[in-house]
């Protein structure tokens, strides 16, 4: 996918280089073809429009997603081939037209990702990324597992594969109830829709493995939980360098050593490296 800011004056465009200004962007040559040639077809004016996302799913499916800086819906109508939603200030997903959700596939499985809830940008590099974080978790089948910010359930439905019972957080409601969804016929997936330094403090007992998965860093509160938890390999899933190397070292203030770090590219073409790392204690 790709997200775009709306200009002032109309049009749309990418934060510059030193980030202080927004680009103005007619065409983008690393842009799948079909969003491409999505993107040369809208003529879009919307009052309150802030941002514009345009993705397409496994199956060939287009959606474009508009954030708004107003509270109401407003009426649209287009002869794009492409599903609309709308995201209001509360981030609260509105379907407008076609579909409210996106599929993806992962390997054997596929996942239902509503406007509003995340998934990585370069989907086909998903896959990689799953199969690192099952290698480093490396479980035997007898293992408690955590998932931290587990958005619509990816890692969850490969981790209960391998582990006895698997346990996920999520935040944002669209997402916990994707993961829901997605993770029905697993009868050893327990999904809870919270924050992560909230859950952590109501769970109990230990777990032998976790995989966490923060947009910018660890909260305190789940640090802490993890080592109450006594979790003896975690799996930390990373797109920002600066958070990671900062939570590597609270993390080995609390009993966890850095053991492998895999870089991953999901941004070809770019400084932007993720990674992922384990810890153990």
């Amino acid at each position: 996918h790709m997200a775009l800011t709306a200009i002032d004056g109309g049009g749309f465009g990418l934060p510059s280089a030193d980030g202080r200004t927004i680009a103005p962007v007619d065409t983008c040559p690393v842009l799948h073809p079909d969003l491409l040639a999505l993107y040369s077809q809208i003529d879009l004016s919307l009052p309150g429009l802030r941002r514009m996302k345009l993705t397409i799913d496994s199956d060939s499916a287009a959606m474009i997603v508009l954030y708004l800086s107003d509270e109401e819906a407003p009426d649209l109508e287009t002869d794009l081939d492409a599903s609309v939603n709308l995201l209001l200030p509360n981030n609260e997903p509105v379907n407008l037209i076609g579909e409210s959700h996106s599929r993806y596939r992962v390997h054997d499985r596929v996942f239902r990702v509503t406007a509003g809830s995340y998934y990585r940008a370069n989907a086909r590099q998903v896959p990689v990324l799953v199969d690192w974080v099952l290698k480093l978790l490396d479980l035997a089948g007898d293992e408690f597992g955590l998932d931290a910010y587990g958005g619509v359930g990816v890692f969850s439905a490969f981790l209960a594969q391998q582990a006895k019972l698997v346990t996920l957080v999520e935040s944002y409601p669209p997402a916990a109830t994707d993961a829901e969804v997605n993770l029905a016929d697993l009868d050893n997936v327990d999904v809870i829709e919270g924050t992560a330094e909230n859950a952590f403090g109501v769970l109990d007992g230990e777990y032998d493995a976790a995989v966490v998965d923060p947009s910018s860093g660890l909260h305190d509160d789940v640090i802490a939980g993890l080592r109450n938890l006594n979790v003896k390999r975690l799996v930390y899933v990373s797109g920002d360098a600066a958070a990671l190397a900062r939570d590597c070292k609270r993390l080995q203030r609390v009993g966890y050593r850095l053991s492998v770090v895999q870089p991953l590219d999901f941004a070809p073409q770019t400084y932007h490296v993720d990674a992922v790392a384990l810890f153990v204690q």
